[in-house]
């Protein structure tokens, strides 16, 4: 236990005296991690708010998400339509038939509720026929409370220490 505790102080003095290289580091492997939209994102986005303090942690974990989860959804959309030509189109009429009116809305519901992973939502949402900025804007707004908590939880921990 000891020993983390000792990792935790050398990754404090290192992200001090090299503030923004730190930033960037930090940015490029949440970009990857969410691009490949592996679980445990929450982790992170407390790690970055106790690293790096409410506001510059909640600037890199939600950038990061919605970028990552951009890339990841146009190239499932693309590997999709590819090579599953039938089920996509299939699944897609499905989908879109019942939220073609207020597709706004249920996206960012679907991403505010939490329990979902992160890559079972992409796959469900490149199925839906959206374009990416409103795909962007949807999830900025969705994801922003939980992420945004977890950034908090991370800095109050930082807090108390």
């Amino acid at each position: 236990m000891t020993e983390f505790f000792i990792f935790l102080d050398f990754l404090n003095i290192y992200i001090n005296s090299n503030f923004n290289l730190s930033i960037i580091i930090f940015f490029i492997f949440l970009l990857i991690y969410n691009i490949l939209s592996i679980p445990g994102n929450l982790i992170f986005a407390a790690s970055a708010g106790y690293f790096f303090g409410i506001y510059i942690g909640f600037i890199i974990s939600i950038s990061s998400i919605v970028l990552g989860s951009l890339i990841f959804f146009m190239a499932s959309k693309l590997f999709l339509k590819k090579f599953f030509p039938n089920i996509y189109n299939k699944y897609s009429l499905k989908i879109n038939k019942y939220i073609f009116n207020s597709s706004f809305e249920y996206l960012i519901l679907f991403r505010i509720i939490p329990g979902t992973p992160l890559i079972v939502q992409n796959l469900c949402l490149s199925l839906i026929k959206i374009n990416p900025i409103k795909f962007t804007l949807t999830s900025f707004l969705g994801l922003s409370p939980i992420i945004f908590i977890a950034v908090y939880f991370g800095s109050k921990i930082k807090s108390i220490e």
